[in-house]
């Protein structure tokens, strides 16, 4: 009987034990956890650099209105200078006119004219930032042409021009921005939903665009050992004068009414997918397509 009176005292205490510690050891953690709430509070908070592209070049393709300037002009918010591209002579005033608005954001600017479909205008884009900036960092490409027609009235003239703007210009500026961005820098190539999903008149559009897709993968795959980073956005319709040309009120109303909100989108949809790609954050991020249509076209 003692023996046993003995163990159960010994048990006894060495649960009183086990208790004490438990609770030392709570204590002591809750101790650390005011400690360090309150050295959280006294700490200065952490502050994102106000200006993460500061010191970046930027290449915009097609930069005298729609995407083309709201991408320049969250850019330029970012602290990048500029390299402005605009296809023909008599739109100068446009492009001007996103020169007025990165310039107010502190950004320098070059302007450079030119199709390119011509591989040495797509040269002359990145031998104006070399000239100017001493180096380039991003291109965000935007270029690209809408013939809408069902593909029995299409002809070899609209072929013809389709494949130049949405295609080669792409394969040439994403193929000469693998050569000439620094290490570390962003390709971001604009494509379109409509390869997700088959509409009536766009086979041509959507058939032009569909090789961005590709050409992201391979590109990102080739160039990615230099940190790199090649992507794809493929936005549905955007409320905009490169959209409406193509359609009638109608249409357009349909369109619209197939995203989940059933509204078009807006460049401001678009903005914080192209900053976030543009950034040092998106490292990770490469050799993808990103869809951002609001639902108008899922995959």
């Amino acid at each position: 009987m003692s023996t046993l009176n003995a163990n159960i005292t010994n048990a006894t205490s060495n649960e009183m034990g086990r208790r004490r510690v438990l609770t030392t050891g709570l204590a002591g953690l809750a101790s650390l956890a005011v400690a360090g709430a309150a050295q959280a509070q006294n700490a200065a908070p952490s502050v994102m650099p106000a200006k993460p592209l500061k010191g970046k070049v930027a290449i915009i393709t097609g930069a005298r209105n729609n995407q083309g300037r709201a991408y320049a002009i969250a850019l330029a918010k970012m602290g990048a200078d500029l390299v402005l591209h605009y296809h023909r002579a008599e739109t100068l005033d446009q492009v001007q006119e996103t020169e007025r608005l990165v310039r107010a954001e502190g950004a320098r600017t070059v302007l450079v004219q030119g199709d390119l479909g011509e591989v040495a205008n797509v040269r002359r884009v990145f031998d104006a930032a070399q000239n100017t900036y001493k180096r380039a960092d991003i291109l965000v490409h935007t270029v690209g042409l809408i013939i809408k027609k069902p593909m029995a009235d299409m002809t070899e003239a609209d072929y013809e021009r389709s494949q130049r703007a949405n295609t080669k210009s792409t394969f040439f500026c994403m193929a000469e921005a693998g050569k000439r961005l620094t290490d570390n820098g962003r390709i971001i190539a604009i494509g379109t939903s409509l390869t997700a999903g088959a509409a009536p008149g766009y086979a041509l559009y959507a058939g032009t665009k569909a090789p961005v897709e590709e050409f992201t993968r391979m590109l990102a795959k080739e160039i990615g050992k230099r940190g790199i980073t090649v992507n794809c956005v493929a936005p549905g319709p955007l409320d905009n004068s490169f959209f409406h040309a193509a359609e009638t009120p109608q249409s357009a109303a349909y369109a619209a009414s197939l995203s989940m909100v059933g509204r078009l989108g807006k460049e401001s949809d678009i903005t914080p997918l192209v900053e976030y790609l543009a950034s040092a954050g998106s490292q990770w991020t490469t050799g993808t397509t990103h869809w951002v249509n609001g639902g108008y076209i899922t995959r």
